[in-house]
């Protein structure tokens, strides 16, 4: 017997294996955090976007009363330029009349949120009405607050 006999055969040895399935374990775990963040960042994404869904329907909503109200006045009247018709359309809250050769333009807004609303504006003429506007706009001076950018000195 020459001493073949104790020795170990060649190959990987377990403090080899422990290593790579604790490099394993710590890559799952890692994949696992980004996953649960990404997934948490897309659940408040989406909470926000429902919320301000119902805001901007509920003043969509809002702004199509308002619409109603203004042509239930001006069934009434069959001359658009009649001062009795215009005093009460002057009497709603947030009105604006501009009054053009042939038409009159009355234009407000429905605010969606404490920085949106929605704008409208209609044409009565002849007959009816026109929708000229009705498009969301930023009520809030968001311009004047400057930016923190580093200028480089």
């Amino acid at each position: 017997m020459n001493g073949s006999e104790n020795k170990r055969p060649a190959g990987i040895g377990t403090g080899y294996l422990s290593i790579m399935m604790i490099f394993v374990v710590l890559c799952m775990t890692m994949l696992a955090a980004l996953s649960y963040s990404a997934a948490s960042a897309e659940k408040g994404f989406s909470l926000k976007s429902g919320e301000y869904t119902a805001e901007y329907y509920a003043a969509d909503l809002e702004a199509n009363r308002t619409l109603a109200e203004i042509d239930g006045i001006a069934a009434e009247y069959s001359d658009y330029a009649d001062l009795s018709f215009i005093s009460e359309i002057e009497e709603m809250e947030g009105m604006e009349l501009k009054q053009l050769p042939d038409s009159i333009e009355i234009s407000w807004l429905t605010p969606i949120n404490d920085r949106q609303s929605i704008s409208s504006s209609v044409r009565y003429s002849g007959g009816g009405y026109v929708i000229t506007e009705w498009r969301t706009v930023l009520t809030s001076d968001t311009e004047s607050k400057p930016l923190n950018v580093w200028s480089g000195e």
